[in-house]
């Protein structure tokens, strides 16, 4: 009996983290994405890079709006623009280099090292030609997965 308990509580434990893991995807949704497309770029000053996404697409709701898209262990804040075509979404991701760390035998050498950051985690796991977009209709939200995001070629910047 107590075994059988054990098997349960485990068995329960299990579920709940696998249902705070993940999120629910909407399949029906209320707009199409018709180009999908993300690009790697370098900038100028040394150590500054990082990726921009583009997505575009048609919907037929004028109550529609799009709020963050998630992509690479990446949340990005999203400004979507509205035309007679449709909409497109264009989200930018920009990492800068740390400066260097002094490591020195001296421990007072090594004062004004800060240590590594923690790597934020998305709540989605997703394949590297994936993102999740979180949309709003009349206040509802809900969250759709683009799949076959096209990677262009790297673009350097001055």
């Amino acid at each position: 009996m107590k075994k059988n308990s054990m098997y349960l509580f485990f068995t329960a434990l299990t579920l709940m983290f696998v249902a705070c893991k993940s999120q629910s995807l909407d399949s029906s949704v209320p707009f199409e994405i018709v180009e999908k497309s993300y690009f790697y770029w370098v900038g100028g000053k040394q150590g500054t890079e990082g990726t921009t996404i583009v997505l575009r697409g048609k919907t037929s709701s004028m109550n529609i709006s799009f709020s963050k898209l998630y992509f690479q262990n990446n949340e990005y804040d999203i400004v979507p623009e509205f035309n007679s075509y449709g909409f497109e979404i264009k989200g930018n991701f920009s990492r800068f280099r740390d400066k260097d760390m002094v490591l020195h035998k001296n421990p007072a050498a090594e004062y004004g090292n800060t240590p590594a950051g923690q790597e934020k985690k998305i709540p989605f796991d997703l394949e590297d030609d994936q993102a999740v977009l979180l949309y709003s209709v009349n206040g509802l939200e809900g969250y759709h997965k683009v799949s076959g995001i096209k990677k262009m070629d790297k673009v350097f910047m001055p």
